[in-house]
């Protein structure tokens, strides 16, 4: 586990990890704060400045001190407001509208058709309608979106896998919503939720995996979210695994999602003589109905579970393995529809994965999440906190504006309006 010693530049989602916390367990001092979140005490210090400052975080009453001067513990200034967020998909809208600890105390799934001209319209008539029932104040919009987004700020996305190209998403939604609005390539924005909510409080270095109908990577690097030059840093799915293999639904030839995704798998179960379980299974939500029959058939024959998802494990277990020895993470967290069957995929993958590690790295542990569809969307929800902490203005205006909405939802006074 990392530790950030006194000095060192700290994460920029430090403070986001320090409200969540707060949110979550309640008052704590800050050598409580600093060993759940392994800094040293003068990072939580000076953090816990600027989180009074902007009046988010106030400091409580002296307790009794265990042979030391008293302390004074540190708490969230009131709820501070809502943060929502939206994972996009080719057939719905996953929505959430969160506490600033991660709470969801709302969720709903909206129809929507990526592929219509007015697709944006349509999502943004739909989110309004939600936002108009929230009673706190909302602080702004995450958007997690499968593909390419060249930035949060602008959040222009190219997601050929639900039919979107250079679409103007943070725009668009900006205008029609008059609230900051952040968009994120879904695995990264999955990958911030970890380091506010999860292992990230813990690791600093680590990798997020996603298996289902594609498989993803995001990648946090000394606590900072590696997004590459253009934004599409991570995508493991699309390392070439053998010549000649099907195309995957993006057309690359041989890759592992062409091998392991939803279609692969679909391909795979054919092979063994399972078509009449996955024929008729196009559509997305048909794909993962179709992958779960799969998976109860393979409960019950273990030739199949050891031909289809023990021969899945092994591909991705082999590819997860050379992104660590590439990338030298703390720990990997495996998330997604797909870890619904990792009872299946286990066997497979740590076979193939401890055998291919440098010998070095064999004992670096890998924790499998519950899945659940809103995580996809807290995940976007969590880029309205983390975000409005970046140090390099990466974020721009609009994470100025989310400050400024935090500051102002922690006081009580009039809330800035977005501007596009």
């Amino acid at each position: 586990m990392s530790v950030t010693q006194s000095g060192a530049r700290p994460s920029d989602l430090l403070p986001a990890s320090i409200l969540g916390l707060l949110g979550s367990r309640g008052p704590m001092t800050r050598a409580e704060l600093a060993a759940a979140l392994r800094v040293s005490a003068a990072t939580i210090t000076q953090a816990s400045k600027d989180l009074m400052a902007r009046g988010m975080v106030l400091e409580l009453g002296q307790i009794a001190s265990a042979g030391g001067r008293p302390a004074r513990p540190l708490s969230l200034v009131g709820s501070s407001g809502r943060i929502v967020g939206v994972k996009v998909t080719a057939t719905h809208l996953a929505v959430v509208a969160a506490g600033l600890d991660g709470t969801v105390w709302q969720a709903e799934s909206v129809p929507f058709e990526a592929a219509r001209p007015d697709a944006l319209d349509q999502a943004a008539r739909s989110l309004g309608a939600i936002l108009d029932g929230i009673d706190q104040p909302v602080l702004g919009v995450g958007v997690g979106i499968p593909g390419a987004v060249d930035s949060l700020e602008s959040g222009v996305a190219d997601s050929p896998t639900i039919g979107l190209h250079n679409a103007q998403v943070g725009a668009a939604l900006r205008q029609r919503l008059g609230l900051p609005v952040l968009v994120e390539n879904d695995v990264n924005a999955l990958t911030v939720a970890e380091q506010v909510y999860g292992v990230g409080r813990t690791y600093s270095t680590y990798l997020v995996i996603t298996i289902g109908r594609g498989i993803g990577c995001g990648i946090v690097i000394d606590g900072q979210v590696y997004r590459g030059a253009g934004g599409g840093a991570g995508e493991i799915g699309h390392i070439p695994m053998v010549e000649d293999g099907a195309d995957c639904p993006l057309g690359h030839a041989g890759c592992l999602e062409s091998l392991i995704g939803s279609s692969g798998l679909m391909r795979q179960a054919r092979q063994l003589g399972l078509g009449q379980v996955v024929d008729g299974s196009a559509s997305f939500d048909r794909e993962r109905e179709a992958i779960r029959r799969l998976a109860e058939v393979a409960r019950r024959d273990p030739a199949v579970a050891e031909g289809l998802f023990g021969w899945a494990g092994g591909w991705l277990g082999g590819a997860v393995a050379g992104a660590v020895n590439l990338l030298n993470p703390e720990v990997v967290v495996v998330l997604g529809e797909g870890s619904e069957q990792w009872d299946l995929w286990q066997p497979g993958f740590e076979a193939a994965f401890r055998a291919k590690l440098m010998a070095s790295r064999r004992s670096i542990p890998y924790l499998v999440e519950a899945w659940d569809e809103d995580k996809w969307a807290l995940g976007a929800a969590a880029l309205v906190i983390a975000t409005s902490f970046d140090r390099d203005g990466a974020t721009g205006y609009q994470g100025e504006l989310v400050r400024e909405r935090l500051s102002h939802a922690a006081s009580g006074r009039r809330r800035p309006q977005a501007r596009v």
